[in-house]
């Protein structure tokens, strides 16, 4: 059997053919919704626009939270921000609209073409790798990027997912590897700066802009490696891109 791992810098490109992608936005959308799911939520509704998330909360009624940010700070009459320590200080609703300025998109763009899109972050490493290479054997990594441009510190987790899928995939039936262009190069900067996550999240344009807006505590968080087997799914359900926990 062989596995092609693939590698995306920005959800703009055009994706290849994928059994499963993996969408990673490391600060910090793709950490809070595995959050949410180990802080008790039950269901994620991710919407592209903060009006759009007004409409829908309007149509849903007041059980469903409103969460997300824009400039990392809570939008206007959100209930939540983006912080995944404020959801575990606070526990999370069991049901929330999220839109985010990177993350949201990332996902919805992922899910065209694709049966099995995984959230999955530096917190989940290990099991949402292990979910890819038992979707299927044409695996595509998605950054998120921040405002349409490179972002370090998905690539750089990118490449530690890269580094992880070809230690496992032999354990799953693998007898033959092959990596895309994005792939090496992704895998090349994990190895260059890894394995410091912290300090390239920390270090990172947008880890510094978290820093001065009082964040630094959750870019720490994020960074932290295989502490859940949490793995949130993003399908259609009734029509509508779901985010669900496992």
């Amino acid at each position: 059997m062989k596995y092609v791992f693939d590698v995306a810098f920005l959800p703009t490109e055009t994706l290849k053919e994928h059994d499963c992608r993996l969408v990673i936005d490391l600060l910090r959308a793709s950490t809070q919704i595995t959050t949410f799911f180990d802080a008790g939520g039950e269901t994620l509704l991710p919407v592209r626009e903060v009006e759009e998330s007004y409409k829908l909360k309007e149509k849903l009624g007041d059980d469903w939270k409103l969460m997300g940010e824009r400039g990392g700070l809570p939008a206007p009459g959100f209930d939540f921000g983006n912080s995944p320590l404020e959801l575990v200080k606070r526990g999370a609703p069991l049901h929330a609209i999220i839109t985010t300025s990177n993350g949201t998109h990332a996902m919805m763009r992922a899910i065209e073409g694709c049966a099995e899109v995984c959230v999955a972050c530096a917190r989940n490493l290990e099991s949402a790798a292990w979910d890819a290479l038992c979707a299927g054997t044409k695996i595509g990594i998605i950054c998120a990027g921040r405002n349409g441009e490179f972002s370090m510190e998905d690539t750089v987790c990118a490449g530690m997912y890269i580094e992880k899928l070809l230690s496992l995939a032999p354990k799953n039936g693998a007898e033959e590897m092959e990596l895309t262009d994005g792939a090496i190069a992704a895998m090349a900067l994990w190895r260059h700066l890894g394995p410091d996550l912290d300090g390239v999240a920390m270090e990172s344009q947008h880890g510094r802009i978290l820093r001065d807006l009082g964040f630094a505590d959750d870019v720490l968080f994020c960074s932290e490696v295989s502490v859940t087997a949490t793995v949130p799914k993003l399908a259609y359900v009734d029509g509508a891109p779901t985010i669900i926990g496992r």
